[in-house]
Protein backbone atom coordinates (compact mmCIF):
# COMPACT_ATOMS: atom_id res chain seq x y z
CA UNK A 1 0.00 0.00 0.00
CA UNK A 2 1.28 3.72 -0.88
CA UNK A 3 1.24 6.48 1.59
CA UNK A 4 -1.65 8.35 -0.60
CA UNK A 5 -4.19 5.22 -0.79
CA UNK A 6 -3.39 4.74 3.27
CA UNK A 7 -4.20 8.59 3.36
CA UNK A 8 -7.79 7.90 2.77
CA UNK A 9 -8.31 4.88 4.61
CA UNK A 10 -11.40 4.28 6.61
CA UNK A 11 -11.54 3.90 10.85
CA UNK A 12 -14.01 2.41 12.26
CA UNK A 13 -13.56 5.43 14.82
CA UNK A 14 -10.55 7.63 14.88
CA UNK A 15 -9.50 9.47 18.56
CA UNK A 16 -6.55 10.80 17.86
CA UNK A 17 -4.72 14.65 16.35
CA UNK A 18 -4.94 16.49 14.79
CA UNK A 19 -8.24 17.82 16.73
CA UNK A 20 -10.27 17.88 13.82
CA UNK A 21 -11.46 14.24 13.17
CA UNK A 22 -10.04 13.51 10.16
CA UNK A 23 -11.95 16.91 9.19
CA UNK A 24 -15.38 16.43 10.49
CA UNK A 25 -14.80 19.99 12.61
CA UNK A 26 -12.57 21.69 9.93
CA UNK A 27 -12.81 25.08 9.86
CA UNK A 28 -16.30 26.22 6.80
CA UNK A 29 -12.84 28.18 5.58
CA UNK A 30 -10.70 26.17 5.00
CA UNK A 31 -13.23 23.24 3.65
CA UNK A 32 -13.91 25.81 0.98
CA UNK A 33 -10.38 26.41 0.22
CA UNK A 34 -9.94 22.06 0.21
CA UNK A 35 -12.96 21.89 -2.26
CA UNK A 36 -11.34 23.89 -5.00
CA UNK A 37 -9.50 22.33 -7.64
CA UNK A 38 -6.05 20.38 -5.63
CA UNK A 39 -3.11 22.71 -5.75
CA UNK A 40 -4.84 26.07 -6.76
CA UNK A 41 -3.85 26.94 -3.16
CA UNK A 42 -0.45 26.24 -3.23
CA UNK A 43 1.38 29.55 -3.64
CA UNK A 44 4.42 31.55 -3.11
CA UNK A 45 4.92 34.00 -0.83
CA UNK A 46 3.11 36.83 -3.45
CA UNK A 47 2.99 40.43 -1.90
CA UNK A 48 -0.71 39.90 -0.94
CA UNK A 49 0.20 37.21 1.24
CA UNK A 50 3.47 38.14 2.56
CA UNK A 51 4.64 35.57 5.58
CA UNK A 52 5.13 35.34 9.50
CA UNK A 53 7.40 38.23 9.47
CA UNK A 54 6.50 40.58 6.70
CA UNK A 55 5.16 43.87 7.67
CA UNK A 56 2.65 43.74 5.38
CA UNK A 57 0.36 41.68 3.99
CA UNK A 58 -2.28 39.06 4.48
CA UNK A 59 -0.78 36.70 7.20
CA UNK A 60 0.88 40.24 9.23
CA UNK A 61 -2.68 41.76 8.96
CA UNK A 62 -4.10 38.86 10.17
CA UNK A 63 -1.60 38.29 13.12
CA UNK A 64 -1.94 42.15 14.44
CA UNK A 65 -5.62 41.69 14.56
CA UNK A 66 -5.68 38.82 16.65
CA UNK A 67 -2.84 40.43 19.02
CA UNK A 68 -5.34 43.28 19.43
CA UNK A 69 -8.33 40.69 20.21
CA UNK A 70 -6.34 39.03 22.76
CA UNK A 71 -4.14 41.35 24.03
CA UNK A 72 -0.92 40.40 23.12
CA UNK A 73 1.72 42.38 22.02
CA UNK A 74 2.62 40.50 19.07
CA UNK A 75 2.06 37.06 17.64
CA UNK A 76 3.18 35.16 14.85
CA UNK A 77 2.27 31.78 13.33
CA UNK A 78 3.66 28.55 12.87
CA UNK A 79 3.73 26.04 10.24
CA UNK A 80 6.38 23.76 11.63
CA UNK A 81 4.38 23.02 14.63
CA UNK A 82 4.43 24.26 18.04
CA UNK A 83 7.78 22.47 18.48
CA UNK A 84 9.50 24.98 16.22
CA UNK A 85 8.05 27.79 18.11
CA UNK A 86 8.80 26.85 21.21
CA UNK A 87 12.67 26.45 20.11
CA UNK A 88 12.19 29.96 18.78
CA UNK A 89 10.89 31.07 22.25
CA UNK A 90 13.89 29.56 23.98
CA UNK A 91 16.67 30.90 21.88
CA UNK A 92 15.19 34.42 22.13
CA UNK A 93 15.47 33.83 26.20
CA UNK A 94 18.89 32.32 26.19
CA UNK A 95 22.07 33.05 24.84
CA UNK A 96 24.45 30.01 24.22
CA UNK A 97 26.12 29.06 28.14
CA UNK A 98 23.24 30.52 29.71
CA UNK A 99 20.62 28.61 31.48
CA UNK A 100 16.63 27.89 31.74
CA UNK A 101 14.95 26.16 34.25
CA UNK A 102 12.37 23.86 33.29
CA UNK A 103 10.25 20.59 34.58
CA UNK A 104 11.72 17.46 33.58
CA UNK A 105 8.58 16.19 31.77
CA UNK A 106 9.43 19.29 29.29
CA UNK A 107 9.01 18.18 25.24
CA UNK A 108 11.57 16.73 23.64
CA UNK A 109 11.93 19.84 21.48
CA UNK A 110 13.01 21.92 24.51
CA UNK A 111 15.66 19.78 24.79
CA UNK A 112 16.70 20.39 20.98
CA UNK A 113 16.62 23.81 20.84
CA UNK A 114 19.03 23.71 24.43
CA UNK A 115 21.55 21.31 22.40
CA UNK A 116 21.31 23.16 19.13
CA UNK A 117 22.05 26.75 20.90
CA UNK A 118 24.09 25.03 23.66
CA UNK A 119 21.65 26.27 25.90
CA UNK A 120 22.18 24.45 29.68
CA UNK A 121 18.64 22.91 30.59
CA UNK A 122 18.45 22.73 34.87
CA UNK A 123 16.03 20.48 35.59
CA UNK A 124 13.92 20.41 38.66
CA UNK A 125 11.69 17.01 39.59
CA UNK A 126 8.02 17.45 39.15
CA UNK A 127 5.44 15.10 41.54
CA UNK A 128 4.61 11.91 39.87
CA UNK A 129 1.67 9.42 40.38
CA UNK A 130 2.23 5.87 40.72
CA UNK A 131 -1.64 5.62 41.22
CA UNK A 132 -1.81 6.22 37.80
CA UNK A 133 1.70 6.36 36.03
CA UNK A 134 1.64 10.36 35.41
CA UNK A 135 3.28 13.98 36.20
CA UNK A 136 1.14 15.91 38.80
CA UNK A 137 0.36 19.89 38.09
CA UNK A 138 3.00 21.48 40.01
CA UNK A 139 2.28 23.34 42.97
CA UNK A 140 3.37 26.82 44.75
CA UNK A 141 4.67 25.27 47.68
CA UNK A 142 6.74 22.60 45.31
CA UNK A 143 7.59 25.01 42.86
CA UNK A 144 8.42 27.50 46.30
CA UNK A 145 11.14 24.90 47.04
CA UNK A 146 12.65 24.36 44.22
CA UNK A 147 13.48 28.50 43.92
CA UNK A 148 15.04 27.41 47.61
CA UNK A 149 17.15 24.50 46.35
CA UNK A 150 18.94 27.14 43.80
CA UNK A 151 21.47 29.59 42.77
CA UNK A 152 19.84 31.56 39.88
CA UNK A 153 22.89 33.33 39.21
CA UNK A 154 25.46 30.79 39.87
CA UNK A 155 23.84 28.67 37.39
CA UNK A 156 23.09 31.51 34.78
CA UNK A 157 19.34 30.81 34.55
CA UNK A 158 17.59 33.76 32.39
CA UNK A 159 14.63 32.01 31.94
CA UNK A 160 11.45 28.98 33.00
CA UNK A 161 9.52 27.42 30.83
CA UNK A 162 6.40 25.37 31.81
CA UNK A 163 4.06 22.80 30.32
CA UNK A 164 0.69 23.42 31.13
CA UNK A 165 -1.68 21.38 30.34
CA UNK A 166 -0.01 18.21 29.89
CA UNK A 167 -0.65 15.65 26.89
CA UNK A 168 -2.91 13.91 29.08
CA UNK A 169 -5.30 17.02 30.38
CA UNK A 170 -3.61 17.87 33.70
CA UNK A 171 -3.06 21.57 34.02
CA UNK A 172 -1.20 23.43 36.86
CA UNK A 173 -2.42 27.23 38.08
CA UNK A 174 0.20 29.25 36.21
CA UNK A 175 -0.16 32.69 38.05
CA UNK A 176 1.86 31.78 41.70
CA UNK A 177 4.49 30.22 39.60
CA UNK A 178 5.05 32.66 37.29
CA UNK A 179 5.16 35.38 40.19
CA UNK A 180 7.55 33.63 41.31
CA UNK A 181 9.53 33.65 38.22
CA UNK A 182 8.84 37.56 37.82
CA UNK A 183 9.86 38.56 41.28
CA UNK A 184 13.36 37.23 39.94
CA UNK A 185 13.39 38.72 36.93
CA UNK A 186 12.71 36.07 34.99
CA UNK A 187 10.74 35.54 31.54
CA UNK A 188 8.34 32.33 31.21
CA UNK A 189 7.96 30.47 28.31
CA UNK A 190 4.49 28.21 28.94
CA UNK A 191 4.10 25.24 26.23
CA UNK A 192 0.29 25.35 25.81
CA UNK A 193 -0.12 23.14 22.97
CA UNK A 194 -2.69 21.12 24.18
CA UNK A 195 -4.56 23.91 25.85
CA UNK A 196 -5.52 25.86 23.26
CA UNK A 197 -9.24 25.63 23.68
CA UNK A 198 -9.24 26.45 26.96
CA UNK A 199 -8.70 30.60 25.43
CA UNK A 200 -12.84 29.97 23.88
CA UNK A 201 -14.12 28.14 26.78
CA UNK A 202 -13.57 30.79 30.24
CA UNK A 203 -17.30 30.23 30.72
CA UNK A 204 -17.05 26.65 31.13
CA UNK A 205 -15.02 25.85 34.41
CA UNK A 206 -12.15 24.92 32.43
CA UNK A 207 -8.40 25.95 33.14
CA UNK A 208 -7.18 29.29 32.85
CA UNK A 209 -5.70 29.77 29.34
CA UNK A 210 -2.21 30.49 30.03
CA UNK A 211 -2.60 33.48 27.55
CA UNK A 212 -4.66 34.97 30.16
CA UNK A 213 -1.93 35.12 32.87
CA UNK A 214 1.23 37.25 32.61
CA UNK A 215 3.35 34.61 30.74
CA UNK A 216 6.31 35.99 28.04
CA UNK A 217 5.30 33.77 25.88
CA UNK A 218 2.85 31.17 25.12
CA UNK A 219 2.31 28.72 22.28
CA UNK A 220 -0.67 26.96 21.33
CA UNK A 221 -0.69 24.15 19.11
CA UNK A 222 -4.30 24.32 16.36
CA UNK A 223 -3.85 21.15 15.58
CA UNK A 224 -3.40 19.15 18.57
CA UNK A 225 -6.28 21.60 20.99
CA UNK A 226 -7.92 23.63 18.10
CA UNK A 227 -8.88 22.42 14.49
CA UNK A 228 -6.47 23.32 12.00
CA UNK A 229 -4.41 21.26 9.88
CA UNK A 230 -1.34 19.39 11.49
CA UNK A 231 2.03 21.53 11.74
CA UNK A 232 -0.04 24.45 12.53
CA UNK A 233 0.79 26.61 16.03
CA UNK A 234 0.89 30.16 17.35
CA UNK A 235 3.13 31.72 19.37
CA UNK A 236 1.99 35.15 21.65
CA UNK A 237 4.42 37.63 22.75
CA UNK A 238 3.36 39.60 25.72
CA UNK A 239 5.59 40.20 28.45
CA UNK A 240 8.93 42.78 28.57
CA UNK A 241 11.34 40.93 29.44
CA UNK A 242 12.12 39.54 26.40
CA UNK A 243 13.99 41.48 23.87
CA UNK A 244 11.33 41.82 20.82
CA UNK A 245 13.91 42.16 17.96
CA UNK A 246 15.85 38.92 19.35
CA UNK A 247 12.21 37.36 19.38
CA UNK A 248 11.41 38.06 16.21
CA UNK A 249 15.34 37.36 14.92
CA UNK A 250 14.74 33.71 16.97
CA UNK A 251 11.97 33.06 14.64
CA UNK A 252 13.51 34.03 11.81
CA UNK A 253 16.34 31.40 12.82
CA UNK A 254 14.20 28.73 12.46
CA UNK A 255 11.13 29.30 10.19
CA UNK A 256 11.18 27.74 7.13
CA UNK A 257 11.52 30.83 4.24
CA UNK A 258 8.86 28.49 2.09
CA UNK A 259 5.69 28.72 4.52
CA UNK A 260 3.08 26.67 3.21
CA UNK A 261 0.05 28.98 2.16
CA UNK A 262 -2.83 26.37 3.17
CA UNK A 263 -0.99 25.69 6.73
CA UNK A 264 -0.82 29.75 6.97
CA UNK A 265 -4.38 30.05 6.01
CA UNK A 266 -5.07 27.00 8.29
CA UNK A 267 -3.65 28.98 11.13
CA UNK A 268 -5.88 32.05 10.45
CA UNK A 269 -9.00 29.94 10.16
CA UNK A 270 -9.13 27.62 13.24
CA UNK A 271 -8.58 30.75 15.25
CA UNK A 272 -11.48 32.72 13.40
CA UNK A 273 -13.67 30.01 13.69
CA UNK A 274 -13.86 29.94 17.54
CA UNK A 275 -14.09 33.83 17.03
CA UNK A 276 -17.51 32.88 15.48
CA UNK A 277 -20.43 32.94 18.06
CA UNK A 278 -22.23 30.01 15.80
CA UNK A 279 -18.87 27.74 16.03
CA UNK A 280 -17.83 28.41 19.50
CA UNK A 281 -21.23 27.27 20.60
CA UNK A 282 -21.15 24.01 18.39
CA UNK A 283 -17.32 23.30 19.98
CA UNK A 284 -18.51 24.35 22.95
CA UNK A 285 -21.72 21.83 23.17
CA UNK A 286 -19.14 18.98 21.92
CA UNK A 287 -16.74 19.85 25.40
CA UNK A 288 -19.96 19.47 27.40
CA UNK A 289 -20.92 16.20 26.30
CA UNK A 290 -17.10 15.11 26.63
CA UNK A 291 -17.45 15.60 30.26
CA UNK A 292 -21.16 13.71 29.73
CA UNK A 293 -19.29 10.74 28.30
CA UNK A 294 -16.90 10.68 31.32
CA UNK A 295 -19.58 10.52 33.48
CA UNK A 296 -21.06 7.69 31.77
CA UNK A 297 -17.96 5.66 32.06
CA UNK A 298 -17.56 6.35 35.30
CA UNK A 299 -21.69 5.03 35.68
CA UNK A 300 -20.98 2.25 33.91
CA UNK A 301 -17.92 1.61 36.29
CA UNK A 302 -15.02 1.74 33.88
CA UNK A 303 -11.75 3.26 35.03
CA UNK A 304 -11.45 6.45 33.62
CA UNK A 305 -9.28 8.60 35.55
CA UNK A 306 -10.23 12.72 35.82
CA UNK A 307 -8.16 15.69 34.33
CA UNK A 308 -8.61 19.17 33.80
CA UNK A 309 -9.36 18.31 30.29
CA UNK A 310 -13.02 16.76 28.98
CA UNK A 311 -11.48 15.92 25.55
CA UNK A 312 -9.34 13.28 27.17
CA UNK A 313 -10.37 10.17 27.73
CA UNK A 314 -7.93 8.04 30.18
CA UNK A 315 -8.71 4.40 30.71
CA UNK A 316 -6.74 2.63 33.47
CA UNK A 317 -5.93 -0.31 31.85
CA UNK A 318 -4.01 -1.42 34.42
CA UNK A 319 -7.01 -1.99 36.51
CA UNK A 320 -7.22 -5.45 34.97
CA UNK A 321 -3.71 -5.70 34.65
CA UNK A 322 -3.04 -5.03 30.74
CA UNK A 323 -0.44 -2.36 30.04
CA UNK A 324 -1.91 0.40 28.24
CA UNK A 325 0.77 -0.86 24.84
CA UNK A 326 -1.16 -3.84 25.01
CA UNK A 327 -4.72 -2.83 25.32
CA UNK A 328 -3.67 -0.17 22.35
CA UNK A 329 -2.80 -3.01 20.07
CA UNK A 330 -5.91 -4.52 20.96
CA UNK A 331 -8.40 -1.31 20.21
CA UNK A 332 -6.65 -0.90 17.34
CA UNK A 333 -7.44 -4.25 15.52
CA UNK A 334 -11.15 -3.55 16.45
CA UNK A 335 -10.74 0.23 14.55
CA UNK A 336 -10.58 2.55 17.45
CA UNK A 337 -7.80 4.30 17.78
CA UNK A 338 -6.02 5.58 20.26
CA UNK A 339 -2.94 8.67 20.92
CA UNK A 340 -1.64 8.22 23.61
CA UNK A 341 -0.30 4.57 25.23
CA UNK A 342 1.61 4.35 28.65
CA UNK A 343 2.35 1.52 30.99
CA UNK A 344 -0.77 2.25 32.82
CA UNK A 345 -3.20 3.90 30.73
CA UNK A 346 -4.46 4.44 27.20
CA UNK A 347 -5.33 7.92 26.18
CA UNK A 348 -8.45 9.03 23.50
CA UNK A 349 -8.92 12.36 22.09
CA UNK A 350 -12.40 12.93 21.36
CA UNK A 351 -11.55 16.02 19.34
CA UNK A 352 -14.87 18.39 18.25
CA UNK A 353 -16.71 16.25 16.09
CA UNK A 354 -19.80 14.52 17.49
CA UNK A 355 -18.58 11.43 19.35
CA UNK A 356 -22.19 9.72 20.44
CA UNK A 357 -21.19 6.43 19.18
CA UNK A 358 -18.47 6.69 21.11
CA UNK A 359 -19.55 5.31 24.52
CA UNK A 360 -21.19 2.03 22.92
CA UNK A 361 -18.16 1.08 20.88
CA UNK A 362 -15.98 1.79 23.88
CA UNK A 363 -17.99 -0.31 26.11
CA UNK A 364 -18.57 -3.03 24.30
CA UNK A 365 -14.51 -3.31 23.56
CA UNK A 366 -13.73 -2.68 27.02
CA UNK A 367 -15.77 -5.83 28.35
CA UNK A 368 -13.85 -7.81 25.38
CA UNK A 369 -10.62 -6.92 26.12
CA UNK A 370 -11.31 -7.70 29.81
CA UNK A 371 -12.53 -11.13 28.86
CA UNK A 372 -8.80 -11.61 27.73
CA UNK A 373 -7.11 -10.40 31.20
CA UNK A 374 -7.66 -13.86 32.54
CA UNK A 375 -4.40 -14.14 34.33
CA UNK A 376 -4.23 -10.63 36.37
CA UNK A 377 -0.73 -9.31 36.59
CA UNK A 378 -0.32 -6.16 38.51
CA UNK A 379 1.38 -3.37 37.20
CA UNK A 380 3.39 -0.58 38.41
CA UNK A 381 4.39 2.36 37.37
CA UNK A 382 7.76 3.80 38.74
CA UNK A 383 8.58 7.02 40.22
CA UNK A 384 11.16 7.97 37.89
CA UNK A 385 14.62 8.59 39.61
CA UNK A 386 15.49 11.92 39.36
CA UNK A 387 16.82 14.27 41.67
CA UNK A 388 14.58 17.78 42.76
CA UNK A 389 17.56 19.56 40.65
CA UNK A 390 19.67 18.02 37.58
CA UNK A 391 21.69 19.40 35.13
CA UNK A 392 23.80 17.16 32.86
CA UNK A 393 27.12 16.54 33.99
CA UNK A 394 28.58 17.19 30.26
CA UNK A 395 27.60 20.68 28.31
CA UNK A 396 24.30 19.56 26.21
CA UNK A 397 25.37 21.29 22.83
CA UNK A 398 28.81 19.52 23.39
CA UNK A 399 27.69 15.76 24.35
CA UNK A 400 25.43 16.13 21.29
CA UNK A 401 28.27 17.05 18.53
CA UNK A 402 30.76 15.10 20.46
CA UNK A 403 32.12 12.22 18.91
CA UNK A 404 30.61 9.37 19.54
CA UNK A 405 30.01 5.39 19.29
CA UNK A 406 27.06 3.67 19.53
CA UNK A 407 26.33 0.42 22.33
CA UNK A 408 23.39 -1.82 23.04
CA UNK A 409 21.50 0.39 25.77
CA UNK A 410 22.06 -2.61 28.41
CA UNK A 411 25.66 -2.04 28.00
CA UNK A 412 26.18 1.53 28.74
CA UNK A 413 26.12 1.69 32.40
CA UNK A 414 28.21 4.42 33.54
CA UNK A 415 28.41 6.37 29.82
CA UNK A 416 27.94 9.88 29.57
CA UNK A 417 24.59 9.85 27.16
CA UNK A 418 24.91 11.22 23.24
CA UNK A 419 20.90 10.84 22.38
CA UNK A 420 17.68 11.86 23.34
CA UNK A 421 16.53 8.70 24.65
CA UNK A 422 12.66 9.67 24.15
CA UNK A 423 9.75 7.05 23.44
CA UNK A 424 7.27 9.45 21.20
CA UNK A 425 3.79 9.77 22.39
CA UNK A 426 4.17 11.75 24.57
CA UNK A 427 8.17 12.86 23.62
CA UNK A 428 9.31 13.10 27.34
CA UNK A 429 12.79 12.59 27.38
CA UNK A 430 14.01 9.98 29.72
CA UNK A 431 18.18 10.57 29.06
CA UNK A 432 19.33 13.79 27.40
CA UNK A 433 22.67 14.46 25.93
CA UNK A 434 25.72 14.94 28.60
CA UNK A 435 23.98 12.84 31.23
CA UNK A 436 25.77 9.78 33.06
CA UNK A 437 23.53 6.72 32.86
CA UNK A 438 23.69 5.26 36.08
CA UNK A 439 22.33 2.29 37.77
CA UNK A 440 19.14 3.40 39.20
CA UNK A 441 18.68 5.56 35.62
CA UNK A 442 18.89 1.88 34.02
CA UNK A 443 16.97 -0.31 36.07
CA UNK A 444 14.16 2.58 35.50
CA UNK A 445 14.49 2.80 31.90
CA UNK A 446 14.16 -1.05 31.49
CA UNK A 447 11.37 -1.45 33.76
CA UNK A 448 10.15 0.49 30.98
CA UNK A 449 10.68 -1.13 28.49
CA UNK A 450 8.95 -4.36 29.48
CA UNK A 451 6.09 -2.31 28.06
CA UNK A 452 7.18 -0.48 25.41
CA UNK A 453 8.91 -2.09 22.44
CA UNK A 454 10.44 1.20 21.38
CA UNK A 455 12.81 0.73 24.26
CA UNK A 456 13.38 -3.23 23.95
CA UNK A 457 17.27 -3.78 22.72
CA UNK A 458 17.59 -0.29 21.81
CA UNK A 459 21.03 1.49 20.94
CA UNK A 460 22.46 4.86 22.60
CA UNK A 461 25.35 6.78 21.21
CA UNK A 462 27.58 7.22 24.22
CA UNK A 463 30.74 9.67 24.32
CA UNK A 464 34.21 8.12 24.14
CA UNK A 465 36.06 8.13 27.95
Amino acid sequence: MSISSFLTKKFLKPLFFPAHNRGNALPKGLIKILKKSPGLWDLPELPEIGSTLSKNGLVAESQRSFSQIFSAKRCFFGVNGASGLIQSGLIAMANPGESILMPRNVHTSVIKACALQNINPIFFDVEFSEETGHYKPITISWFENIFKNIDIKKRKIVGVTFVSPYYQGYSTDLDPLIEICHRNNLPVLVDEAHGSYFLFCENLNLPKSALRTNADLVVQSLHKSLNGLTQTAIIWYKGHLINENKFIKSIDLLQTTSPNSLLLSSCEESLKDWLNENSRLKYQKRILEAKTIFKELIDKNIPVIATQDPLKIILKTSEIGIDGFTADKFFYRNGLIAELPEIMTLTFCLGFSNQKDFINLFVKLWKKLQMKAKNFNEIKALKPPFELIETPEVEIGLAWRSKTYSIPLSESLGKICADIICPYPPGIPLIVPGERINKKRLNWIENQSLHNEDLVNSYVRVLYN
